[in-house]
């Protein structure tokens, strides 16, 4: 047990970190805040243009928000169809479809009417994460044993691909399906190709890589390892930039790139949402979400993030249960100028 000077020593350090770090960057104004579920938010995924927000919880099972009007549209409970205990979820980058993975099965539902695409069962090696491309016409699922599978529900097609040697840890589909980037803890970011499984990229890292994900249009990539964050030009391979962080060690759990691509926003464990210029990583925005009112410490990992299309606003979810937006106080604008 700690004393209550010992305590007052870890809020004290807490409030001051927070500090140092507001001070480096300006902070977003927080324009709301809302409560997904009493206790905590298992997974989450946002639409890239920031209107769908899709959470997993324990007590009110897979929910579907409408960000723009601040509406439940569905609600799947997960135990129906024997689906539980979700580990990942991804929405479609045309905002058609909604998958969400436990350590062996899959769903998949339409967004619009609601209505389970199809479920499937993996026995092979626990699910790590999932990736859904534009119409659900292919699953990307990145297992514990270092395999990524392509599956197209449609045709039965499935694709074994095994570039990688360790775990993977994150995957991510451009919006055609053509293209996979996947990262694993063989320290490897890998682009491939999802019709043949060629490898097209190596991106190396120096630690394993927790996070990846591609820009709207597919020409560039975000890879994060505990240790750095870079965006690459896919193309060819050439580094565009390295976040320019202070933190010795700094994880990501979540990111998005801007519609033009030319800013990123990241949400962090340590309950930070930050937005950075993609051309050179300079960090331009710093906040911090709030975790419950009983966390002591607070506790809330931000595991979702997107902007808001064609508005200086973004929009988060983080564990302890609630979603936020964010606006960036003309932030972007004074960046272009």
């Amino acid at each position: 047990m700690t004393t209550r000077a010992q305590r007052s020593f870890i809020v004290v350090g807490l409030l001051l970190s927070g500090w140092l770090l507001s001070a480096c960057s300006p902070s977003a104004e927080k324009l709301q805040r809302d409560e997904r579920s009493p206790s905590r938010t298992q997974a989450a995924a946002i639409s890239p243009d920031g209107q769908l927000s899709f959470v997993a919880t324990a007590e009110h099972g897979l929910m579907l928000f409408d960000l723009s009007t601040d509406e439940r549209k569905h609600n799947w409970q997960q135990d129906e169809d024997g689906i539980s205990q979700i580990r990942a979820v991804a929405l479609a980058a045309d905002k058609s479809v909604a998958v969400a993975a436990s350590r062996e099965t899959i769903a998949l539902w339409d967004t619009s009417s609601g209505e389970v695409r199809g479920y499937w069962r993996l026995e092979e090696a626990g699910i790590r994460d999932v990736a859904v491309s534009s119409q659900g016409r292919h699953l990307i699922i990145g297992r514990s044993d270092g395999v990524v599978v392509v599956f197209e529900p449609e045709t039965g097609r499935r694709l074994e691909f095994l570039g990688h040697s360790e775990r993977i840890n994150s995957v991510d589909i451009s919006a055609n399906g053509r293209y996979v980037i996947s990262g694993a803890d063989d320290h490897m970011s890998l682009l491939w190709d999802t019709g043949s499984g060629q490898v097209l990229q190596r991106f190396p890292g120096d630690g394993r890589i927790a996070l990846v994900r591609f820009n709207p249009d597919g020409s560039t990539a975000f890879t994060a390892s505990a240790q750095t964050a870079h965006i690459w030009h896919l193309t060819s391979a050439e580094k565009i930039s390295e976040l320019r962080h202070r933190s010795r060690h700094k994880s990501f759990l979540s990111a998005d790139f801007s519609a033009d691509g030319r800013y990123l926003v990241t949400g962090s464990p340590s309950r930070h949402v930050e937005v950075w210029r993609v051309d050179d990583g300079e960090r331009l925005s710093s906040s911090q979400v709030k975790g419950r009112e009983d966390d002591y410490p607070p506790r809330a990992a931000v595991i979702a993030v997107a902007f808001i299309d064609g508005s200086d606003e973004v929009v988060s979810e983080n564990s302890a249960g609630f979603g936020e937006r964010w606006r960036l106080q003309g932030i972007l604008e004074n960046q272009a100028r």
